[in-house]
C-alpha cells in the first residue's frame, strides 16, 4: 500500500483563519534542566489541517468527541475540479459522477493549496455552492474535505455550505495539501486522527490518504 500524508505542518507563522489566534507553543520542561522535553501548545481547534464537527455550527449537535471511530476510516473518492479565487464547485459538476453515494467521503482538489503562501489564501479560496452541499447532503455521504481553509467561499459570510452540510451530520476536512498525487476519481482510504476533546468543535488532524497496490485490491 501507498501513504499519502494530506496534513499541514503546524507552526507559529502559519497563516489563520482571520480572527483565530496563531499557533503558539512554548518550552515547558528542557532536556538540559529536567532530563525531558516537553511543550505547551494554544491555538484554535480549527488550526491547519483540521475537523470540523457538526457542534461548529449546529447547536446541540455532536462535538469531535462524540464522532463515531468508524466515520474516521473511511472510502474516499478525489474529485479534481480546478478553482480560483472565490470559485464554486457546482451541483452540475456533482451531478452524474456514480461514485457518490451513500457512506463515502468526498475530496475535493481545487488546486487552491498552490496559493497557501499568498495573503488572500484564507479569504479568496474556492469552495462548494450551496445546491452542491445540499445535494451531497442528501447523497448521505460521510465527510467532504477540500485543498483549502473553508468548504465555503472566502466571500460566503454565511458559511451557507457548512450549514448545510453540518446540519445533516457530514463532517468537513479543511486545508488538505497533497492532494496532487491523487488523480481525478481515484479512490483510496481517508484516514482522520482529531485529538477526543471533549465538548470541542473541532480538532487539528493528521490525515492520510491509504492507497492500495495491485497486490492489494481489497484495501
Amino acid at each position: 500500500m501507498q501513504l499519502i500524508d494530506l496534513s499541514l505542518e503546524i507552526n507559529a507563522n502559519m497563516q489563520v483563519f482571520p480572527g483565530s489566534p496563531q499557533p503558539l507553543f512554548m518550552k515547558w520542561t528542557k532536556y538540559d534542566m529536567h532530563s525531558y522535553e516537553s511543550e505547551i501548545m494554544m491555538m484554535s481547534t480549527h488550526t491547519g489541517t483540521h475537523l470540523d464537527a457538526p457542534s461548529h455550527f449546529v447547536a446541540y449537535s455532536e462535538s469531535i468527541d462524540m464522532i463515531g471511530v468508524e466515520r474516521l476510516v473511511c472510502p474516499a473518492l478525489l474529485l479534481h475540479l480546478p478553482k480560483g479565487a472565490n470559485g464554486l464547485i457546482t451541483l452540475d459538476e456533482l451531478r452524474g459522477i456514480d461514485e457518490i453515494d451513500r457512506g463515502i467521503s468526498i475530496v475535493f482538489r481545487t488546486g487552491w493549496h498552490n496559493m497557501i503562501d499568498n495573503k488572500d489564501y484564507m479569504i479568496s479560496n474556492p469552495g462548494l455552492s450551496v445546491a452542491a452541499a445540499e445535494f451531497l447532503a442528501e447523497k448521505k455521504i460521510n465527510a467532504v474535505g477540500i485543498d483549502g481553509p473553508s468548504i465555503d467561499i472566502g466571500s460566503d459570510e454565511d458559511f451557507s455550505s457548512h450549514k448545510a452540510l453540518l446540519g445533516n451530520g457530514i463532517l468537513i476536512v479543511e486545508n488538505l495539501c497533497n492532494l496532487e498525487n491523487l488523480e481525478h476519481k481515484d479512490t483510496f482510504t481517508l484516514l482522520i486522527t482529531p485529538l477526543k476533546l471533549k465538548g470541542a468543535s473541532g480538532s487539528p488532524v493528521r490525515a492520510l490518504a491509504i492507497m492500495a497496490d495491485e497486490s492489494s485490491p481489497n484495501l
